[in-house]
């Protein structure tokens, strides 16, 4: 009798250890099977959502089929403290394996926030405060030249400071960088003073491969103690960078005492007019060789270089005869 209920537990035993097998395979399998469904649009872990909210809005929102299973899964690989919020936005036919993995990891979705070069801390600001998807309050910031004008990532929820911070962090490893690999016989005090004459550089060159002439004509006139005249500091002197002037400047605006306006002071303006990128940066530092002292447009996006004076006028006149016929416009 002893052997007959002792041969009934091992087939019982037996027959629950193959249940449990083929029910721990299934499970293992619908874990990993990618979804039937095509996912639509992006998922949001808010900051607080419980684990059990989080469970209940994927499978609402029909990212996950089976949200025993899920829960489970997430349990056993003790995952339930490590969920980050934040918005995500799954593969096509995501299986619960890949979501959870997206989830722990804190995958979340990518934004692009773009700081052209040339922006000013007004336009910076202007532009974080529109991005209605960053968090967070941010209503001062450091002094113009400060933030590298780049593409920036963030996600959803990211705060506006903490942008700030990092284009603050950019703006100094190139700054540094360039300082570092600057040319010999700068008319340079400082690596701030490089920044200041990169600001000018990066508002009167439209063109990028005119940046290192431009910066090396700055820094003849230096050399010579002649005054930069750089129509773009009197603009600043004018507007702080918190509008665009929308015209041309006045011989008045030109003869007007400003800290900023290089027809009236020596030297470098006190701080720089605008937040320059890396290009003019570098063309700051690292200059073209020219004996260029002078500089107008040529009406094509260019401009006219000259070695004197008398030249200059010359080409001053070829620029107002195509200003003249573009007014006849």
């Amino acid at each position: 009798m002893f052997g007959s209920v002792l041969k009934n537990f091992l087939s019982f035993f037996l027959m629950l250890i193959i249940v449990l097998s083929i029910s721990i395979w299934w499970g293992v399998k619908k874990f990993e099977k990618p979804s039937d469904y095509l996912f639509e649009g992006t998922f949001t872990i808010n900051y607080g959502d419980s684990f059990n909210t989080i469970v209940k809005n994927l499978h609402d929102k029909k990212f996950i089929d089976n949200p025993h299973l899920f829960k489970l899964a997430v349990i056993i690989r003790k995952s339930h403290k490590k969920l980050k919020y934040g918005e995500y936005e799954f593969p096509e036919r995501a299986s619960m394996k890949d979501i959870l993995t997206f989830i722990v990891n804190g995958e979340t979705k990518v934004h692009k926030l773009i700081i052209p070069e040339g922006f000013s801390n007004y336009q910076i600001l202007e532009r974080l405060r529109s991005e209605q998807l960053l968090s967070g309050n941010t209503n001062k910031l450091l002094a113009e030249g400060s933030y590298a004008p780049q593409t920036y990532l963030f996600s959803k929820g990211d705060k506006r400071d903490d942008l700030l911070t990092l284009m603050i962090e950019k703006q100094s490893i190139i700054l540094d960088q360039a300082w570092k690999n600057r040319a010999i016989g700068l008319p340079l005090k400082n690596k701030y003073e490089a920044l200041i004459l990169a600001s000018i550089i990066e508002e009167e060159a439209s063109l990028i491969e005119e940046q290192k002439i431009i910066a090396s004509v700055f820094l003849n006139r230096l050399k010579n103690k002649m005054r930069l005249q750089a129509d773009p500091t009197v603009i600043f002197g004018i507007t702080k960078g918190e509008y665009s002037l929308g015209r041309g400047l006045f011989k008045s605006e030109l003869n007007q005492y400003t800290p900023w306006n290089t027809y009236r002071i020596q030297g470098l303006p006190p701080t720089p007019i605008t937040n320059p990128g890396k290009a003019a940066i570098n063309a700051a530092t690292q200059p073209a060789i020219t004996d260029f002292l002078y500089f107008v447009a040529d009406g094509k996006g260019g401009h006219w270089f000259a070695k004197s004076n008398e030249e200059h006028n010359k080409n001053v006149k070829k620029w107002r005869e195509i200003e003249k016929k573009e007014i006849k416009k």
